[in-house]
């Protein structure tokens, strides 16, 4: 299993505060560093440098952004929702596609995935010269699977600040004025960590590996990989993402130090134990893939969108149903776990349990569509 960033193209601005960035963040290097097959894929250590840059825009296009956002500051604004009033009206039609450009590319095209607007928006913060950072958000994966990889999105939200506040003497404040620019808005989203620029910059990478990866190439995955992997060291998904990469280019070895490695930045991340898991399995090493299964299996992750990724992936019904289930204890308003643990009973004659499900899953499902399909789905069971 693999993740992607976001893949969506709705606009709106949230008038909120969070609490500052560091403008120029160096990669990260606090954890053990995993060993590198640089051979396998016709590549070089020294040759790995970090030279791009992808909130680079071209000196029309900074005119241009500057033009639009003085003509709402001379009517009093400030910067920050001037620019956001910029990127509404911009974006405004800006065509999904699913795949991750760079700033230039992406205001050229007028298209790119929410990662792609996401760079967009903190170049033109930069031509404005505001601070901005971004953070992460839980929100429901869209998944898809595509040669033979289970693929599943995130969700990157960018905050500009507001370059007028000033703090007072005296007082505590726990955050700074911002706007947050969301491109995938929901109720359902639920706000998590801070991400650096160097760990979204990581992020973009990632995506640009994956979908190398897709496409089954691999020396240009792993090298998008390993780009991603200087930029953050500590991203337990670059090192999954990694070492699934080896294991595609048939050197177990390099794979299974890397998951090793992994494990100790993070032990209990699910998509890289179940990737060591299919490793294992695949050299017949059954009493050590038994281990990590056991383990997978105690685990209490607390995001139960991680659980349902887990559930899609089972191999067989008993670890698909223990999994919706483990996804229903964190979160028991998804429809979706419903629907699947219902498709397990529906498929193995368990009708009464199937009916059950079904109706859980209706009880919490608010889309007109969805409600009318597990409404047609209920009749037929009765």
């Amino acid at each position: 299993m693999i993740f992607r960033s976001c893949l969506t193209t709705f606009l709106v601005v949230f008038i909120t505060s969070c609490s500052s960035y560091s403008k120029s963040p160096a990669p990260t290097q606090a954890f053990e560093q995993i060993v590198l097959n640089y051979a396998l894929f016709g590549a070089k250590a020294e040759q790995a440098k970090i030279t791009d840059d992808i909130f680079y825009l071209t000196k029309e296009q900074k005119d241009k952004i500057l033009t639009q956002v003085n003509k709402r500051i001379a009517l009093g604004k400030p910067r920050h929702t001037a620019l956001s009033e910029v990127l509404q009206s911009r974006l405004s039609d800006f065509t999904y596609y699913g795949k991750t450009y760079n700033a230039e590319e992406g205001a050229r095209l007028n298209k790119g995935n929410c990662m792609s607007l996401a760079v967009i928006t903190g170049a033109f913060a930069e031509v404005i010269g505001l601070e901005y950072s971004f953070r992460e958000i839980t929100t429901l994966p869209i998944f898809d699977k595509q040669n033979n990889l289970i693929l599943s999105s995130s969700h990157v939200q960018t905050i500009i600040y507001d370059d007028r506040f000033l703090p007072e003497d005296g007082f505590f404040y726990i955050s700074k004025p911002s706007i947050v620019i969301d491109y995938f808005p929901s109720s359902g989203n639920r706000v998590g960590r801070k991400v650096s620029k160097s760990a979204f910059i990581s992020l973009y990478y990632k995506n640009l590996a994956a979908d190398a990866l897709i496409n089954n190439q691999l020396s240009e995955a792993f090298n998008l990989a390993e780009k991603s992997y200087q930029y953050d060291s500590s991203n337990i998904a670059v090192i999954n993402l990694l070492g699934v990469i080896h294991r595609r280019a048939g050197d177990n070895i390099s794979a299974e130090n890397i998951y090793k490695t992994g494990m100790k930045v993070d032990s209990s991340h699910l998509a890289l134990l179940s990737n060591y898991m299919v490793l294992l399995k695949s050299e017949q090493r059954f009493v050590e893939a038994n281990r990590i299964e056991q383990k997978l299996d105690l685990l209490d992750d607390p995001n139960p969108y991680q659980w349902l990724e887990q559930a899609y992936a089972a191999k067989n019904n008993r670890k698909a149903a223990l999994y919706f289930k483990k996804a229903l204890k964190k979160a028991p308003y998804l429809h979706q776990a419903y629907m699947g643990l219902y498709q397990i009973h529906l498929a193995e004659g368990q009708k009464l349990q199937a009916k059950l499900m079904l109706s859980k899953a209706l009880e919490w499902t608010y889309e007109a569509e969805e409600r009318k399909l597990y409404k047609y789905k209920l009749y037929s069971l009765r």
